[in-house]
């Protein structure tokens, strides 16, 4: 079978539209930078809220900077209505690259920082157990 150019490019396009989307962060971006990875937004209160990808995305600022966000499944994608360790690890390699570490905290709850020092984030659960949220923020440390 000979593929001619516009087969080849048909499939390439089906390729890409099949590609999974990833959901981006990166601390610092101001908010057109987020509304570009992210779409449109809500503002309540000193937040931004978006939806994205199966997350609402809560942004919060440093100034005209996003200095935390939170990351929370929505509903709405059936097979994917909690956080698993596969979406934490595409969230913080698509932050701040692959080279994060575990670190013990007193809380116990799993959290990892940069390789770089700079950034940390914290996995933590709301009113029932499996209700989990992820928090990626600048470390004050």
């Amino acid at each position: 079978m000979i593929l001619t150019q516009s087969v080849l490019r048909g499939l390439l396009a089906v390729a890409l539209l099949a590609w999974p989307v990833t959901v981006q962060a990166n601390i610092g971006d101001d908010l057109s930078q987020l509304r570009k990875r992210y779409g449109s937004a809500k503002e309540i209160g000193n937040q931004m809220l978006f939806q994205h990808d199966g997350y609402s995305i809560a942004v919060y600022f440093d100034g005209t900077h996003s200095g935390m966000e939170v990351f929370v499944r929505d509903g709405s994608k059936p097979d994917k209505l909690d956080i698993t360790q596969e979406d934490i690890d595409k969230i913080l390699v698509s932050q701040d690259g692959p080279n994060w570490n575990a670190v013990k905290t007193t809380s116990g709850k799993p959290t990892w920082v940069s390789a770089d020092g700079r950034l940390i984030a914290r996995l933590s659960e709301g009113d029932k157990s499996d209700d989990k949220f992820l928090t990626v923020m600048v470390n004050s440390k």
